[in-house]
């Protein structure tokens, strides 16, 4: 069974986790796909300074909730509880620890994520218009996926999933995994002495190290494979 990891954040966890399996984990699951699902529920005590989301305490929490993890899809509520931060907030976070990841940024008030920026326009300040358009700009910049009606981002994760494949980069962690514990020595000097698990957990969250090191092992058997066909 084909297995994929879904990071959902919102602040009404109990009722999503009810509809997340459901809605997504059960009809995958009659596909020959698991769905693991890494709920962020931001109504945690632990996450919030003064009862209001705290953005570094989030920060940490998510990072240790998808640690060592491959992040298939993520839905981010945009309407949270608190009002320290929004679902663009949020997703700054998260594309900053993955930032190849589609994001689904849902809301019951679709309408508030434009009227949220829109309402910051004051035609009696010049520069607000724009504050305006530089926040338009960074949310697309963040390149979400799709803003969607809360109701819609169920069918539209189960789509995302069932057409998802492996990649390279999935296969090539995969398969150092079935011999984790053996140490690397050559080949890439910065994971020099350092177990193939270890090395699988820097691709699957995508670091810098991770991705350096598939560039560099691409060109390394291009370059083989043009040394072989040259000395035939």
């Amino acid at each position: 069974m084909v297995e994929r990891n879904c990071l959902l954040i919102d602040d009404e966890m109990g009722r999503q986790k009810r509809i997340f399996q459901n809605s997504v984990a059960t009809p995958l699951k009659k596909d020959g796909i698991k769905v693991n699902l890494i709920p962020i529920d931001t109504t945690e005590k632990q996450i919030q300074t003064e009862e209001k989301i705290d953005r570094e305490k989030l920060k940490k929490y998510i990072e240790e909730a998808i640690k060592h993890k491959k992040i298939d899809v993520v839905a981010c509520d945009y309407e949270l509880a608190s009002g320290a931060i929004n679902g663009i907030g949020v997703v700054e976070l998260v594309k900053g620890m993955r930032k190849k990841v589609p994001i689904y940024l849902y809301s019951g008030k679709f309408n508030k994520i434009i009227g949220d920026i829109i309402k910051r326009y004051d035609p009696k300040k010049p520069d607000s218009i724009k504050i305006c358009v530089k926040e338009i700009k960074q949310i697309y910049g963040l390149g979400i996926k799709d803003f969607l009606e809360r109701d819609e981002y169920p069918s539209q994760l189960v789509g995302l999933l069932k057409k998802q494949e492996e990649t390279v980069d999935d296969i090539f962690s995969k398969k150092i995994r079935e011999y984790e514990s053996l140490v690397f020595k050559s080949c890439y000097p910065d994971f020099k002495g350092k177990k193939l698990g270890e090395i699988a957990n820097h691709i699957d969250s995508e670091s810098h190290y991770g991705d350096a090191f598939l560039d560099e092992l691409i060109e390394q058997s291009v370059a083989y494979l043009i040394k072989v066909n040259k000395d035939e």
